[in-house]
Parts: C-alpha cells; structure tokens; sequence
C-alpha cells in the first residue's frame, strides 16, 4: 500500500489557454506556475480562429494572451473571451511596457497587465482571480439552493406525513396549516389559520399552551414525546409533538410538528414481545454455539492424541523393515520406505499443528496492557540471533499498544513476523515494517508488511484455514497452521484478520482487537 512522500505538496489543477505563438515564452509561463502548485492542464493558440475553437469546446478557468501575435492582438483576443468565456479571467501577459495599451485593455475587461520581465506578479494574480471566480460561483451556488430549497420546503410541507403548523412568534396565531394535519384532526383549514395555538379545540388545556407558548419563545425548543390530542369526531389521536423558532428574513417564525404515534406505540410492544422471544432464543443458540464448538475442539485435540500411536507404530515398522531388511530390498523399495518415512513425519507434523490450534482455542484470555513494539523486537532480535548472516531492515513504530492476552499476542506477532522472514528469504534487499493504520470506523488495524513473494489477492481468503499454503510457497518450509493460530487468537479478542498484497510484491497483514 503506497503512501504519499512527507513533504510532496500535491498540485491543484488549473484549466490554462494560452494565447502565444512563443514555445518559449509558454514554456516560461508554465515553468513559473508549476513551482507554485498549479499543474495546469493547457492549450496554446496562437490565431483566431484556433482560440475560437478553444473556448467554444471548453471551459477555461484562466486566459493569458501576449499583446501582440503576428496574425491579431489581445484587444482582438479579450473580444472574443468577453464573447464565449464572459467568466473566465483575462490576463495580458506582454513583453511590451506600453502604458496606454495595458490601461485600454484593463478598462476592456482584461483581469491584468503583466510584463513578461514581472512574471513572478501572475501566480498571486492566479490566486486572486482563481479565489473571486470561485466566490462568485458560491453566491450563484448559494442563490440556486436557497431557490431550490424554498421549493422543496413548499412541496414538502404540502406533502409531509406529519401535521404541519406555522406559528407567528410574536402573536402566537396560525399562519398556515398542511394538508396532512387536517386530515389527521378532521378540522378544515379555516379552523386552523387565524386562531392561537391555546383557541383550538384539541388543544383544550389552554393554560398549558400557552405556558408551551412562552417557553417556545424564551428557549425557542419545545417537545413532548406523547401528547393526547382530541380529533373533531372526539377520537384520541396521540401524537409527538416537537416546535422550533426559527428566522425567516428579520421575522421569527414557529413551526410545530405533530406525528401520529398510534402505530408506533403498537409496534413499540410488538417490537419489545418479539425482542424478549429473540433474545430467549440468542441465549439458547448461544449456549448450543459454545457447546459445539467446544466439542469441535475437544473433538480435534483427541483425534490428533489418539492417531499418534498408530503413526509412531507405522513410523517403527518402517524403521524395523529398512533395518532388517534393507539388503533385500532393491532401490524402488528403499525408495517407498524413504517416501514412508517422509509420510509419517509430515503427519506428525500435522497433527502438532492441528493440537496447537485446538490448545489455543482452549486457553484463558487475560487481558493486559501489552506493549506490541517491544514484541516485534524481541522477535526480530531472535530471528537476527538464528541468522546472523542475514541482512533485514526492521521498521518498527514507536509506543504502539494494545490490550489483551500478552501470551498469546506474542504469538501473533511471532508467526506474522516469522511469515514475512521466511517469504523474503529470496529478497534483496529485505524490508518488514510492523505499526498501525486507521480504519475509517475509527478502529485502529495493526500491521506486519513485507517485500517478499506476496500471493494473490483472489486466494486470500484461503490463508487463514488450517494447512492451507499460499501459492508458490512450496519451496519455503512449514505446514500452513501459522496464520490459522493467528485468526484463532484474533477472533477470541474480538478482533479482525485479512490480508492484502500482489503476486512478487509483497504482503500486509492486518488484524484489530
């Protein structure tokens, strides 16, 4: 995963023509922009009919012209910018110090006169002219969401499924009235506009509206999460009923929100009926969940304790038979007991590794604080101690902690790190890194990355199963139960593991507690 280099400033694009019939002189006028973080994507003409084209196919955000090219001049030039691009800035750019050209063009439109021997002026020039365009789209932005908005607050207001009214906070009387409310309370329109909030039949109680009223006034929010109303026909409706003071122009305005919560509060005890049922039957699976998995465990651990003896008998038989009868057998048969021999060691080996998953599944979880940066260098100090021809660059961050077992986060960091010692055993030079990457959710990811064979990424998911290899692994030694020990141990901390990387480019293992 590639990061920016510290200190590399990233350039900000800018749409640049350039009316010139001077290479150099473009060239001049580029070489100054770039430096000052501008990568700009440009054209150069250098006639009429050229710049017509420019401008009609594309949107510039600045123009520079020299003030004279052989065929027309900037005057001819600012005339046909003002034509087809009225907003894009117009900076003359000259060789010339003609005093009452540079004042025509400026009175014409131009945004300024340059001298080409003044160069250094057109970057804060840029910035200016850049900085205004882009203030004058924000008002003309501003002005098209404030339209839009008004829009839609009208046609939401008109359709919204909630009762809508409109107060006047001086006065407390009704101003308008959605459609939806009077649907709701079964009164007609006139019922509602004209009339104070404390005047309407369903809301009776007068002396609380009103004292809802002052506070609306004083602390400008009010809400009731379960307010009776009484319909025209005399039928409860309970509502939510929410207000807010707001501005609208120099006058404030209140707007109440009424939302029928009948339905709500039927679903609410539906809702809390079937949560109890859910969470009765969470507990139950639960408890059939930890009973599988530790009989899956035990399961695991007692097949790979009772098929030894049968290993270690065929391993002594062999033995026995190579021993005994060794002079009989021709070069085929001491070549099977080779491949016998071979067998059983690497069952053996299997079956250590299938009890070392099973005894970390087992283990107890104490969590502590455990100082990750001192692992990964008590790591890279024993590997360096067993290879001490071996030349390894360790980046290891500084200060990086976690909390949780310290045992078997030692492992973790072992078989990661040990992974990518081995698989840049053909890598010169060799590099691992081991810190922390932020996650969008906030979570912190911690690391282990190395330069080696790497795998491909559509097989990733296979790495973290028991004797699963990567592929072109098979020259380097192990029986693939190093990343599944590391998952066990992550996913009993709650955590995550996953992989990324490319064919001959590397690998990163991430994992979260």
């Amino acid at each position: 995963m590639g990061t920016e280099a510290a200190g590399v400033q990233s350039q900000q694009p800018l749409r640049l023509l350039i009316v010139e019939d001077s290479k150099d002189d473009a060239d001049l006028l580029l070489g100054v922009l770039r430096p000052a973080g501008y990568e700009p994507a440009y054209q150069i003409v250098d006639n009429l009919p050229t710049m017509r084209t420019a401008l009609e196919h594309k949107d510039w955000d600045v123009i520079t012209s020299d003030h004279k090219l052989p065929q027309f001049g900037a005057p001819a030039a600012l005339q046909l910018a003002k034509e087809l691009r009225p907003n894009s800035p117009f900076i003359v750019v000259s060789g010339e110090n003609d005093l009452d050209l540079a004042v025509a063009l400026l009175k014409s439109g131009a945004r300024d006169y340059i001298r080409k021997e003044e160069l250094a002026r057109l970057v804060p020039t840029i910035k200016e002219v850049m900085h205004e365009v882009e203030v004058g789209r924000e008002q003309q932005r501003a002005k098209l969401v404030l339209q839009v908005s008004e829009a839609r607050y009208r046609r939401l207001f008109e359709t919204a499924q909630d009762g809508i009214l409109i107060l006047d906070a001086e006065t407390g009387q009704i101003t308008d009235v959605n459609p939806y409310l009077i649907k709701m309370l079964g009164y007609p329109q006139d019922y509602f506009v004209g009339k104070k909030l404390w005047e309407l039949g369903s809301f009776k109680d007068s002396e609380a509206s009103k004292a809802t009223f002052l506070q609306l006034q004083t602390q400008g929010y009010v809400r009731y999460e379960d307010l009776p109303l009484e319909g025209f026909d005399e039928r409860r409706v309970d509502v939510e009923f929410v207000s807010n003071v707001y501005e609208v122009g120099d006058k404030k305005v209140i707007q109440c929100n009424i939302r029928s919560i009948t339905r709500r509060k039927e679903a609410e005890a539906k809702v809390r009926f079937l949560n109890a049922e859910l969470e009765q039957r969470l507990q139950d699976r639960t408890v059939q969940l930890q009973v599988l998995n530790q009989e899956a465990e035990n399961f695991s651990y007692s097949i790979a304790h009772d098929l030894r003896p049968p290993l270690r008998w065929i391993g002594g038989f062999a033995q026995a038979l190579e021993e005994g009868y060794a002079r009989k057998l021709d070069i085929e048969g001491l070549h099977f007991m080779q491949k016998i021999h071979a067998s059983t060691e690497h069952m053996g080996a299997l079956l250590d590794g299938l009890i070392e998953v099973a005894r970390f599944s087992r283990m107890d979880l104490r969590r502590t604080a455990v100082d990750l940066t001192a692992a990964v260098r008590r790591v890279a100090a024993e590997l360096q101690e067993d290879d001490p021809e071996r030349k390894v660059e360790w980046v290891v961050a500084e200060g990086v902690t976690a909390n949780g077992d310290p045992r078997l986060l030692q492992r973790v960091l072992e078989n990661l790190c040990n992974n990518a010692y081995k698989f840049t055993a053909k890598r010169v030079p060799v590099r691992i890194e081991f810190g922390v990457a932020p996650q969008r959710d906030g979570r912190i990811a911690y690391f282990v990355r190395d330069n080696g064979i790497g795998f491909d990424m559509a097989y990733a998911d296979q790495l973290f199963g028991a004797f699963q290899r990567q592929r072109g692994a098979k020259e380097y030694p192990g029986i693939g139960i190093g990343l599944a020990i590391v998952e066990r141990i992550i996913h009993r901390h709650g955590g995550q593991v996953w992989a990324e990387g490319a064919e001959n480019s590397g690998a990163t293992f991430y994992f979260t507690l």
